[in-house]
This record gives structure tokens, sequence and C-alpha cells, in this order.
């Protein structure tokens, strides 16, 4: 009755204190999803905040977080094995000191396997290209407080599901166009094993080379 949509929200509230410490986080959620046979349309909001206050020896420590994050996603189907889409997304983070950072990225995809197998089988390949607008809370350790960069990044993703159980491999390169450098390779895995009804194995894993934190706050870091 909701023609393909599908929503979702959360809420989530963490309090903890003991004598010498304090901590209060929330974090919060929502999503709407349209999936058909050849569209696909995906957005996404999430938001987190953070207060903690630490008393060490007398000295009084507040460290402070607050995050926002929004993604918005277009993707057509051509045939049965290319895809082309645009995706979006908006950053605000004082922990990774973006003021504000919008991402911009036409993209297109192939899998080797149909579409129509989608929910058993895939092999897909993922290319990205845009920009990347920053500006910055704080003066970065490259001098900038603000700046346009050109980006692009190639996802390689497998997955396959039977009977027995499940695997999920995916492998993700990103690369700033200015300075190839400036990358970040990650590598995720997992298997997914039904030993009898009601009963699974599950094994996952993951390993990540990061050279392109563009937005590090220049200094050093205070007590």
């Amino acid at each position: 009755k909701w023609k393909s949509w599908v929503f979702s929200t959360s809420y989530y509230l963490y309090l903890n204190a003991e004598k010498s410490y304090k901590a209060t986080d929330m974090d919060g959620s929502f999503s709407a999803d349209h999936i058909t046979e050849m569209n696909k349309f995906s957005f996404g909001y999430s938001y987190s905040w953070g207060n903690t206050d630490y008393d060490i020896d007398g000295y009084k420590i507040n460290s402070f977080s607050r995050s926002q994050y929004a993604n918005l996603l277009y993707v057509k189907g051509l045939n049965d094995h290319w895809s082309a889409g645009a995706a979006s997304s908006a950053t605000s983070s004082v922990y990774s000191n973006y003021d504000k950072s919008l991402t911009i990225t036409p993209a297109i995809e192939y899998d080797i396997f149909p579409y129509s197998r989608a929910t058993r089988r895939q092999l897909r390949f993922l290319y990205k290209i845009g920009v990347e607008l920053n500006n910055y809370n704080d003066t970065t350790i490259y001098n900038k407080t603000k700046e346009n960069l050109g980006i692009q990044s190639l996802t390689a993703a497998y997955t396959v599901v039977e009977k027995w159980g499940s695997i999920n491999l995916r492998a993700y390169f990103n690369n700033y166009l200015h300075d190839w450098s400036k990358n970040n390779l990650s590598l995720y895995g997992s298997m997914n094993f039904r030993i009898a009804k009601g009963l699974t194995f599950n094994l996952s894993g993951g390993a990540s080379l990061v050279h392109d934190q563009l937005s590090l706050v220049k200094g050093v870091a205070t007590y």
C-alpha cells in the first residue's frame, strides 16, 4: 500500500556517569527508499550529538561532538547489466573538522550477473567521479580553511546467497584527482554459514589503508 516506498527511523540515547566522568550521547536517523525493477531512489539522514565531562585530578575537561550526514541516491537501470545514476551527500562534523562538506558524484555500474538475479548473486563494479566542496571548522594540516576537490572511486562487490549461507566481499578505492597519493583503500568480507535451523556461524573482517584525511586539524592536541 506504500507503492514500493520503505521508511525507517531510529533514536538512541545513552547516559553514563561515575565520580570522574559523565557522558551523554544521542543518535537519530531516518531513511526513505523507493526501489523498483528499473529504478532506485534512496534518501538518508543521521544526527549524532555527544557531550562528555572529565575530572582528572581536579583538572576539568569537556569533550563535545556533533555531526550530521545526509545522502541522496538515484539509479536507473539501462539494461540487465548496466545502470547509471548520481549520488550526493552533505556532512557537518565537529570530530572530522567539517563545517560543511558537499559531495556530488555521477556514477555508472556494471554487474556481470543479470540484475534479475541480484537477490542471489552479484559481481558489481561501480565507478563514481565528481566534486567535493569543503568548508572546515579550523585550519587543516595543509593550511586550508576551505577547498574544492575532484574525487573518484571504484568499488567491486561480490555477493552470493545460497541455502547453505552467504558470502559478501567488497573492495573500495578512493582518491583525490589533484594528488593520487591522497587515497583510501578498504577491503571487507563476511561469510554466513547455516549449520542448522536457527543456528548460524559468521565470520567477518576488514582492513583499510587511509591516506586521504585532508581535513585533519593543524596543531598539537590539547591535554
